[in-house]
Order: structure tokens, then C-alpha cells, then sequence
């Protein structure tokens, strides 16, 4: 049982739109609705997206990049933030995270992608 959960997880890790769409799916089945079916499909797979695009700068460039992805991530946040501040006078942290998150996904959603045809052009040529 317990490998069984090791290699869906490396599964999940290699292949995050099959953590999204299973996500995705399962929400959609309980609520019945779409929108907050995405939403909690975003919500819940964007770590894995982060984990997998560090992995994959690790592997085609061969340097670790945790920090520079902390990096960005806090500056990201820190720039909702001060937009938030900017805006509205008042800063609502569950908004400002809710943001960070959403963003995180397309950000880390479109660098998977990139990636993954930089890692596939690498080898073919």
C-alpha cells in the first residue's frame, strides 16, 4: 500500500495535468460546478507544479533553483501586496494569497510546458 502511494505521487510529480484533471474531475462530480471545480483544481496542484518545474531547471541545467523560485514567489506576493495597498487602503492577506496562487499556476503552468519541449529538443538534438 505503501508503494502504491510513493508511485502515484511520482506519477503526480512527473505529470501534474493528471493530478489537475483527476482534481478537476472529482470536484466537478461532488459540486457540480465548473468554476469552483477549476478553482480548487488550481488550488490544489499548483505546489505540484512548483516542485516539478525546480525539477526540471534541476535536471536540464544541473544547479538546484529552490531559492530563486522562493525568490520569486515572495516578490511576486510582495507586488500583490503593495498593489492591494495601493488599491484598496487595506490589505486582505486570504486575497493576496488566493492571487499569489492563481498566478503561481499559469506562471508554473506555462514553464512546465516550456520546459518540457526545451527537455525534448535537448534530446533530440
Amino acid at each position: 500500500m505503501g508503494d502504491m502511494i510513493i508511485y502515484l505521487l511520482a506519477v503526480f510529480l512527473t505529470i501534474p495535468i493528471l493530478a489537475t484533471g483527476l482534481v478537476y474531475g472529482i470536484s466537478k462530480r461532488i459540486t457540480g460546478k465548473h468554476w469552483k471545480s477549476v478553482h480548487r483544481a488550481v488550488n490544489w496542484t499548483t505546489i505540484l507544479y512548483i516542485i516539478t518545474v525546480s525539477l526540471q531547471l534541476s535536471i536540464l541545467f544541473d544547479r538546484p533553483y529552490p531559492g530563486i523560485i522562493l525568490i520569486v514567489l515572495l516578490s511576486l506576493l510582495a507586488c500583490i501586496v503593495i498593489i492591494q495597498w495601493k488599491t484598496q487602503t487595506e490589505i486582505v492577506f486570504t486575497k493576496a494569497l488566493k492571487l499569489l496562487v492563481r498566478i503561481s499556476f499559469l506562471l508554473f503552468f506555462g514553464l512546465y510546458i516550456v520546459l518540457g519541449v526545451i527537455g525534448i529538443l535537448l534530446e533530440v538534438f
